[in-house]
């Protein structure tokens, strides 16, 4: 606190200076007649939190009620199937509203909202022949397309084939979107979004490539092809009032497909929905095959963008944030109701779109997952206590590839708050301890966030001159993320400090500092122990294990950033041009990519079956795709003969033995748990913990956890 300035002057002079430069992201707006406090929405993202049944769950309820304390403008629920089974996408685990008995949970959930001040908008949808990832098994049932989806006909792997569907069963749909919205409107929601886009049900009506019906939901026209949900706009204007808010998500075009949407027809159809009663659009992209994956548009940036993917209508100059604003802008610049669009679009950005006037409203769903209290923030002028959203899709490969419930790499309260019944914002400790916190890792750095925040009086030591740990040298590798990782230290770092953290860089912890301190509590975050395979001949000068090319990366990193290192080793490193890496985890295929835009040739062996483990939902696909345009050779299932000055000698799969000639061969294999230091520091302290890869190595949203999990319970 200033000397010379009260705590509340400092806090009341960064909030009028927050609302000043991010006026319009805090200005108020309607739609319809019912207004939002701000411009930002949390857009209808599901979160896995209903229960088996369709019922609402207090899990649910904690979710929402967090995202509305947050400050949000808008709050929309995630999407909800106005049909059940066939039209969830997952008829085992989805939300419902095909029913009055849902009712009375979808009210306890809104009246939880509404305590905060904001309005709550509920999505209705219907999947038709969408059936997304890890439903093997699971029999899909009757499922429904304007016109027959045929497995020759399936865009992607996403599709399952569907049956056309009768006049009558167009009608009687229309019917059942306007009564869940009653049904929404009895429950307390103040109004309703349809989503019409993605590869959802009600956009196949927009797409000739679904839609080939010669009726008047047909695809000969424009109009027909608009008026499957213009009706059900109409009709639910009929049933729950016309000044009852019905907005519409859509897409504003689509890539991937033949014959899909052109923007200019979306145009044409965001004019038709704004007549039907429509009061606000948001936009969003159809992407299929090759373009699969831009509803998070800096997926297609991994590895690199591909050249067909470079189209007029999108923006990749901000490294994937807006780049579908243009599109959007479009629609807007078409009709006189609010537009607003989602896509990586934080306050930054988001404010310099609204000043351009290119959207009306700006949509996140993951940043919030981040941090929840973002708006707040925002407007308090504490845009540096904001936990950045990496971008990762953490979020999302949990969700819909393991089917558990929503997590987050920065913000592991979620998990923890699912898995172990904990509350979302830990509590002051009932007894103030002093903690030892050593290394700072991830898994270090949040331990020490999290005790400092509850009031412990936490010491972080870190042998290195820098904290970050492993993630530095993540940072240098992971070329898409190296920016996201890099703000994860500097905040981490900060959040420690501004809770009155200390941090000791560059201080190995020892019996004598132990002594000195005298903790109640010792957190090990010392890493994991790299793995060197016994391979005869691997102590050959072609051999760099793991734990040596951490070595000198961390040398160069007493001169310079992860940023100026990626950027230097483009120019020179000592890795020979022809490279075998041992090792296909995560871990391997990362080295490989980021070896390959230096201009390294590549082989990658691994003993497992299948190369990739640890890469996030279908990024092994699409690296593997791209490691295939650029040479790269991989080769799962390989027995380990030996090493020597030609290179590395294998026995394949096929039971044929080779030698991989190269100049320099890198092992990459996971590290293992390293005991030797809880083992020496036993009875030091009355509590002794060893957290993160030190005990269970795994990956970053893993250790991050894990040191929440320990710094909570202490």
């Amino acid at each position: 606190m200033s000397p010379f300035f009260p705590e509340i002057y400092i806090k009341e002079v960064g909030a009028v200076a927050s609302v000043k430069r991010f006026e319009k992201l805090l200005e108020p707006g309607y739609i319809g007649k019912v207004r939002l406090k701000n411009r930002m929405i949390k857009t209808g993202v599901g979160t896995g939190l209903i229960a088996r049944d369709g019922t609402v769950t207090d899990d649910l309820i904690r979710f929402y009620e967090t995202i509305a304390k947050g400050g949000v403008g808008l709050v929309v629920h995630e999407f909800c199937t106005v049909e059940f089974p066939r039209g969830a996408l997952r008829p085992q685990h989805v939300p419902r509203l095909d029913n009055d008995s849902f009712i009375p949970g979808y009210s306890r959930l809104a009246k939880a909202v509404h305590k905060y001040g904001g309005p709550f908008f509920f999505q209705l949808m219907h999947t038709g022949a969408w059936w997304g990832p890890g439903q093997e098994g699971i029999d899909p049932g009757d499922r429904i397309m304007p016109s027959a989806l045929t497995r020759d006909r399936l865009p992607g792997k996403i599709f399952i084939p569907a049956r056309e569907m009768t006049l009558a069963e167009v009608e009687e749909l229309i019917g059942k979107f306007a009564s869940a919205a009653v049904r929404a409107q009895k429950a307390g929601f103040d109004g309703i979004e349809i989503n019409a886009s993605h590869h959802h049900f009600v956009n196949a009506f927009f797409s000739r490539y679904f839609n080939r019906r010669h009726d008047r939901y047909g695809g000969d026209t424009l109009e027909n092809r608009a008026r499957f949900l213009c009706e059900i706009i109409q009709e639910i204007k009929r049933r729950c009032g016309t000044d009852y808010p019905v907005t519409t998500l859509i897409n504003g075009a689509e890539y991937g497909i033949e014959n899909g949407t052109t923007l200019e027809e979306a145009k044409q159809f965001a004019k038709m929905l704004e007549m039907a009663g429509a009061d606000a659009i948001q936009v969003r992209v159809g992407s299929y095959n090759q373009f699969e994956g831009i509803l998070q548009p800096e997926r297609l940036l991994y590895p690199e963008l591909p050249r067909e993917m470079m189209v007029k209508e999108l923006d990749w100059s901000h490294h994937g944030e807006g780049a579908t604003v243009p599109i959007g802008t479009a629609i807007k610049q078409a009709v006189t109701i609010p537009v607003f669009m989602a896509g990586r679009l934080g306050p930054e950005i988001g404010e310099k779109i609204l000043r351009q006037g290119k959207l009306d409203f700006i949509g996140m769903a993951r940043r919030l997952f981040a941090d929840p209290e973002l708006p707040n923030k925002v407007a308090e002028g504490r845009t540096d206590d904001i936990a950045p959203c990496s971008g990762c899709n953490y979020c999302w490969h949990v969700r819909f590839y393991q089917d558990i419930p929503v997590r987050c790499r920065i913000n592991a309260a979620w998990g923890l708050a699912w898995e172990a019944g904990q509350d979302l914002e830990p509590g002051p400790a009932p007894k103030k301890k002093k903690v030892m916190v050593v290394w700072g890792g991830p898994s270090g750095m949040e331990a020490a966030r999290v005790a400092a925040s509850r009031g412990h009086q936490v010491y972080l030591y870190e042998k290195e001159t820098h904290l970050g740990g492993a993630m530095r040298l993540a940072a240098v590798v992971k070329d898409l993320e190296l920016d996201s990782i890099v703000k994860i230290i500097r905040y981490l770092e900060r959040q420690i400090r501004r809770a009155g953290g200390t941090i000791r860089p560059g201080k190995e912890v020892s019996p004598a500092v132990i002594d000195e301190i005298k903790p109640d509590v010792i957190i090990l975050a010392n890493g994991g122990i790299p793995t060197m395979p016994p391979i005869p001949g691997i102590g050959n000068r072609k051999v760099i294990g793991s734990e040596e090319l951490h070595r000198r990366l961390k040398s160069y990193m007493r001169f310079f950033g992860p940023k100026a290192i990626a950027r230097l080793t483009k120019i020179w490193m000592p890795v020979g041009k022809r490279v075998v890496i041992i090792g296909g985890a995560l871990q391997g295929c990362q080295l490989a990519e980021f070896l390959v835009k230096r201009g390294r040739k590549v082989t990658i062996v691994d003993t497992a079956g299948r190369l990739g483990e640890g890469l996030i939902s279908d990024d092994p696909e699409r690296l593997f795709r791209w490691f295939g345009t650029k040479g790269v050779v991989m080769l799962p299932e390989v027995r380990y003969e030996e090493i020597t000055d030609k290179g590395l000698v294998i026995t394949a799969g096929d039971g044929k033995k080779q030698t991989l000639e190269a100049d320099t061969i890198i092992v990459a294999l996971p590290l293992l748990p390293d005991e030797s230091l809880v083992k020496s520091l036993k009875g030091k302290a009355p509590e002794v913990y060893q957290i993160g890869d030190a005990a269970n190595p795994a990956y970053m949203p893993d250790a991050i956890a894990d040191g929440c999990r320990i710094a909570r319970a202490i």
